[in-house]
């Protein structure tokens, strides 16, 4: 009986998270779609004739898969962050502690909140770029897996952060000096190539260089990283941050009281 009604309340908290985005389309939707497609109208068309292209592919192209995942990390992140900050204070996870749903179930059902608003701003933004350029798609697959997994771990970091924060301040520390210079960093309107020796090392620290050349590589078919190490990299952390999430979550980190 109790998995049957905790399979009920997943489902529900799964639509109530879904919900919560999609009735604020001018705050979660549209914004992304508006930022890249200035991206490609400002540096990729602006650029691109002054810039030599990158293993025979255009510039206005080669950013493209970038801006595509930097809109699946903002958005996936910002879903749960946003979401586990205001159930915290809001008193709603205390009802959910209460519930018949397993913690696990609970972390699940918000973390897959994140991952569907990823997804599906991912899908609107890929759009509006094949509207602005002539996208190839030479590995769906890769496409999918590198979209998912990112998305995975982005849901789980925002989730973390809103775990972790006392306050709104404390909330943007992650975005503002962790997530987006790494974002920036990360390969998203340059290639490694470009880079001198040592900043090549430095830049292959960066973990969204692996996720960003990965999607580029479904996309165009190039990247700067070994493909396997970037899939091997993406299921290790998206495995590992859920766990974390779930441990903490069980303990009661900065939730129960």
């Amino acid at each position: 009986m109790r998995s049957h009604f905790g399979f009920i309340g997943f489902r529900t908290l799964v639509a109530r998270e879904i919900h919560r985005f999609l009735r604020l389309p001018n705050q979660t939707l549209f914004p992304p779609i508006i930022t890249a497609s200035l991206y490609i109208v400002i540096f990729g068309f602006a650029l691109s004739k002054r810039i030599s292209p990158v293993e025979g592919v255009s510039y206005d192209l080669y950013i493209i898969p970038g801006l595509i995942m930097m809109s699946i990390i903002s958005s996936s992140f910002g879903n749960t962050s946003s979401s586990v900050f205001s159930m915290r204070f809001q008193g709603f996870i205390q009802e959910l502690l209460v519930s018949p749903m397993s913690n696990f179930e609970i972390v699940l059902a918000i973390v897959l909140g994140g991952v569907v608003r990823g997804m599906v701003v991912g899908v609107l933004v890929t759009g509006a770029c094949i509207l602005l350029a002539d996208v190839p798609l030479h590995h769906p697959g890769a496409i999918l897996f590198f979209s998912l997994s990112v998305a995975t771990i982005f849901s789980c970091a925002g989730f973390l952060s809103a775990t972790w924060a006392q306050d709104f301040d404390r909330l943007s520390v992650f975005q503002n000096y962790l997530l987006t210079p790494l974002t920036y960093l990360g390969g998203v309107f340059f290639s490694v190539s470009w880079l001198p020796s040592t900043w090549q090392e430095v830049a292959r620290l960066n973990p969204i260089l692996y996720f960003v050349n990965g999607l580029r590589y479904g996309f165009l078919g190039i990247s700067d990283v070994d493909l396997w190490l970037a899939a091997g990299f993406a299921v290790v952390v998206a495995i590992g941050i859920f766990l974390i999430c779930y441990h903490l979550f069980r303990v009661g980190y900065n939730i129960k009281t």
